[in-house]
């Protein structure tokens, strides 16, 4: 999730800009990477990379894949968020000399919050039950530990019902996070 946002944030200022050539960039991106199912990225990362002659272990190819589809999506929700900001308020840092950046940082950003807490709740949600995805690359996430487990054991509703309740312990934190957020951002 932190991975995905490090790449969603300039992607997002990058789709909003009015320079051609990054803006083209950051459509490409988001164009693609929504494009193409989340599997096919793990598959690709994983057995499709090493015949490039670059090798990446299980884990960092679960990683990596899902982090680059979860920015685009992430991406869109933040060039959305940054679009919903008045265009009065983008006038009013300029008039006082400030540098794109130190607007985007002060002025934009901290306003579109307000707005995105929401989809970006659900993103992560969504990014953290595709994890179960990892587990068809070899990488020993919950959901394959399950199915390893069920096939020892012949008991699946016990290990089932732990994954169930793993996974909402999980979301609840994550539901819990956009909870404090929007008290937060709602306080200005």
């Amino acid at each position: 999730l932190l991975t995905s946002l490090i790449f969603a944030i300039p992607l997002a200022i990058a789709r909003t800009t009015s320079i051609a050539i990054l803006r083209s960039i950051a459509i490409a991106y988001s164009w693609f990477f929504r494009a193409i199912p989340s599997l096919t990225i793990l598959f690709f990362m994983y057995y499709g990379l090493p015949a490039l002659g670059i090798y990446l272990d299980a884990w960092t190819s679960a990683i990596l894949g899902l982090s680059l589809t979860a920015a685009a999506y992430m991406t869109e929700i933040i060039r959305a968020g940054i679009r919903s900001v008045p265009a009065g308020q983008y006038e009013s840092a300029r008039a006082l000399g400030m540098p794109f950046w130190l607007s985007m940082r002060r002025i934009i950003l901290p306003q579109t919050m307000r707005i995105i807490i929401p989809p970006m709740a659900s993103e992560f949600t969504a990014v953290l039950k595709g994890s179960a995805l990892a587990s068809l690359v070899a990488v020993a996430e919950l959901t394959g530990q399950a199915s390893a487990l069920i096939s020892l054991t012949y008991q699946p509703i016990p290990i089932l019902a732990s994954v169930a309740l793993a996974y909402l312990a999980l979301n609840s934190v994550i539901v819990g996070g956009q909870a404090f957020l929007e008290r937060r951002y709602r306080l200005g």
